[in-house]
Formats: structure tokens, C-alpha cells, sequence
């Protein structure tokens, strides 16, 4: 597989339509089946996975998410771990940035290098590039608690990113750049969302290359 492999996009449509959504909201509004089936999965994880867990559902539970509720219920069904899509979610909101941190702080204590690297000439401030770097670090360390299962499920069969996974990217970089008062358009949040995400996946797709046969078994059917 080569590094060009993860750069593709799946051509398909984006799962989060318009026509999706507003089913989605509908079915959100008479039964919350949604979160009820987050719940079921949380029984399901181990004690790290359940404490995020948690920490997704509360998030959720806020009636003003309900963008981000349609994506990660979309995510959840593609077995997208809770792990990674929390710390994807995580930059979105502040409060929500701080418990994450928290809840994976030990896998946080060692970095060798910024893992997003950005132009010389990046419209964006020292202090920015360094949050997106954090953000994209924790990315990369929640979906190296998986990094099987992770690749399996956001890539495509041919090696594509998943649109749904990238949506919850470019949403979650949009309500970054909100609470920060920054102001870009769709195609440089896209930007930014592409170049976060293919560094991720270039450090996961090569830890699994570094793993035993044992060790990736584990890693894929956990």
C-alpha cells in the first residue's frame, strides 16, 4: 500500500445529505433510539473505552449537537471505535477537549515530532498550529489503542477515506475555528481537516506494519 493510497477521498456521496439528516432528526425526535444504542455500545468496551464512552454520550446528550449525533451514530454502525471518534469530536468543544485530554493523558507523555506538518506559509498563528498538532497527536494516540480495527473501519476497501469520517473532521474543525473567532471557508477547512487526517493515518498504517502477527490479530477483532 502506498502513501498516495490514504490521500483518496470514497467518491461516493456524504452520508450527511440533507434528505439523511432530516430522517435522522425525525427518528431523534420520537424515540432517541440513537442514544440508546450508544449506551449498548459503551457496555461493550473496556475500562478506558467505557470512560470515553461516556464522555461521548454526555457530549451528545446536548441538544445543540445534533449535527455531530448524526455523524458519530453513522460512525458507531461502520464500528468506527468510541476512542477515535471522541478525540476527532474532542477539538470541537472546549469542555470537551479538556476531559478527553484527561482521559488519555498517559498516552499523551511521549512525542517524538509535530505530527501535522504545515507549509511555511499556513495562514495560521504559532499557537493554532501547535493546538491543531496536539489535536491531531491525540487523534493519532486514541486510534492507536485499535490501529487495525481504526484503519479497517474509516478506509474503504480500496484504500479510501470514508466521506462520513471526513465530515465529522471538517464539523469538528468548523466549531474549532467558531470558538476561536477565525474565520475560513469550506475549502480551506477542508484543507485542514485533509492534512490532519492523512498524517494520522500514515503513523497508524505504519504501527500496524511494525506489529506482530499476534499482535494485529488482537488489535482487529477486539
Amino acid at each position: 500500500m502506498s502513501l498516495e493510497s490514504f490521500f483518496g477521498l470514497e467518491e461516493s456521496e456524504s452520508s450527511g445529505s440533507a434528505e439523511a439528516s432530516e430522517k435522522f432528526r425525525e427518528q431523534m425526535r420520537k424515540n432517541a433510539k440513537a442514544i440508546k444504542a450508544m449506551g449498548k455500545h459503551q457496555k461493550k468496551q473496556s475500562a478506558q473505552e467505557d470512560k470515553l464512552a461516556k464522555i461521548l454520550i454526555s457530549f451528545l446528550k446536548d441538544p445543540s449537537k445534533e449535527a455531530a449525533v448524526f455523524l458519530v451514530v453513522k460512525l458507531l454502525q461502520d464500528n468506527v471505535p468510541g476512542a477515535f471518534i471522541l478525540a476527532v469530536l474532542s477539538i470541537s468543544d472546549s469542555r470537551l477537549q479538556k476531559d478527553t485530554m484527561e482521559s488519555l493523558s498517559l498516552l499523551l507523555q511521549s512525542k517524538e515530532s509535530d505530527i501535522i506538518k504545515f507549509r511555511e506559509n499556513e495562514i495560521l498563528s504559532d499557537d493554532f498550529k501547535q493546538e491543531l498538532n496536539e489535536w491531531g497527536e491525540l487523534i493519532y494516540r486514541a486510534g492507536a489503542l485499535l490501529p487495525s480495527k481504526t484503519l479497517n473501519s474509516v478506509l474503504t476497501q480500496d484504500y479510501k477515506l470514508k466521506s462520513i469520517v471526513l465530515d465529522l473532521i471538517d464539523y469538528s474543525l468548523e466549531e474549532y475555528f467558531k470558538r476561536k473567532a477565525l474565520e475560513y471557508s469550506k475549502e480551506k477547512t477542508r484543507h485542514f481537516a485533509l492534512l490532519s487526517i492523512q498524517s494520522v493515518l500514515i503513523k497508524l498504517r505504519d504501527l500496524t506494519q511494525e506489529m506482530s502477527d499476534v499482535e494485529w490479530m488482537e488489535s482487529s477483532q477486539n
